[in-house]
């Protein structure tokens, strides 16, 4: 086991030391790590032993981000409290923490397991996601989180237990998984009624029983609650939510532009005591009148290779039998691949006077 005290007298290891510590222990052969912190952050993560052994860490009062990038093959265990984004990008890991987590607990996290032995703060389970390649992540909690719990997530397991939650209106806090698109969360608890409207409450069926019976008493026993198991066993106080699947949303239309602005807008647009709307609208890369460059072509040196005319995304570049090549300015985008292909140099591009009323060539 190696011992890392991180304060000697009154003077306190520093974040970058205590780092650089652990990382050449690690690349040196060792597995076992002891650290009494100090608030330091970005204790556990990412590192992986030379020979692909193990690592595993044992900590006290850590900072922020405890088990941040966590690898596999890695387990970290928190004996007490940690602060906010415990398991922050977790990709693998095993991170145990024995009391209440701060804030974003699990936040970002794709892989690996997390168990909380306490409360969550805000935003726990935020942008939780899964790789197809990977086993989903897992997020277990005992007791509640905070607001905006599992906003944004997009895959994975999360398992909040509402142990010792009775004093609280909701186990997941006000507006959870708002912008949620993937990943189940079980759910034991009161839930607040502002969940949106895209997200359904379902009972649990056989396949959601196997998962927590598998993994209840595994997490129980890493927060040392073991004795929990029967209570928070009764599946008929549980619930899970999920989002609904793109197939199951109703499609909203789309909005009417010309509609809105001829009915709803401003008469004569905001700006219309200063300068005239014609209420055009431009597509994503304009053309025509609209375009910030036009090409020129100037056929002195012209071998007539045809490479722009091939090379034209829009097909814009009109060739007469003459061999003389014009471009079609009711097509033409102005980006400048003619010039950009021709070998000869004979095309050469100007700003566009039509629309900004200034001439510049380019020699």
């Amino acid at each position: 086991m190696f011992k890392i005290d991180t304060l000697t007298g009154h003077e306190r290891m520093s974040t970058q030391d205590l780092l650089l510590t652990v990382a050449n222990a690690v690349q040196r052969g060792e597995t076992e790590f002891d650290i009494v912190a100090s608030g330091q952050h970005d204790i556990g993560g990412p590192l992986w032993h030379p020979e692909g052994k193990k690592l595993t860490f044992h900590i006290t009062n850590p900072g922020q981000r405890v088990g941040s990038m966590c690898l596999d093959n890695t387990e970290i265990v928190v004996d007490g409290p940690a602060s906010a984004d415990v398991g922050w990008l977790n990709a693998g890991g095993v991170i145990t923490v024995r009391g209440d987590a701060g804030d974003t607990a699990g936040h970002c996290s794709a892989g690996g397991k997390i168990y909380i032995g306490g409360r969550g703060g805000a935003r726990t389970g935020s942008l939780m996601k899964h790789d197809p390649l990977y086993e989903e992540p897992e997020l277990w909690i005992l007791k509640n989180v905070g607001s905006f719990s599992f906003e944004f997530m997009g895959g994975g397991h999360a398992v909040v237990c509402g142990w010792d939650s009775e004093d609280f209106a909701s186990v997941l806090g006000e507006r959870p998984c708002v912008g949620m698109v993937g990943g189940v969360v079980y759910v034991r608890g009161p839930i607040s009624d502002d969940c949106p409207s895209d997200i359904r409450c379902y009972g649990l069926d056989a396949d959601d029983v196997a998962f927590l019976e598998q993994g209840m008493a595994r997490f129980l026993d890493a927060v040392e609650k073991p004795e929990l198991l029967s209570e928070l066993s009764d599946w008929d106080a549980w619930k899970k939510l999920c989002p609904l699947t793109f197939e199951e949303k109703t499609p909203k239309p789309l909005p009417d532009l010309a509609a809105f602005r001829a009915q709803d807008w401003v008469p004569g647009g905001i700006f219309s005591d200063v300068a005239n709307d014609d209420f055009a609208v431009l597509p994503i890369v304009n053309c025509g009148t609209y375009r910030l460059r036009v090409p020129v072509w100037n056929g002195a040196d012209c071998r007539d290779c045809k490479m722009c005319l091939n090379a034209c995304p829009e097909k814009a570049i009109l060739r007469a039998e003459n061999g003389q090549y014009t471009p079609d300015g009711k097509k033409c985008i102005g980006c400048g691949i003619c010039a950009g292909v021709c070998p000869c140099g004979v095309w050469k591009l100007r700003d566009n006077s039509e629309a900004i009323g200034m001439y510049r060539t380019y020699e």
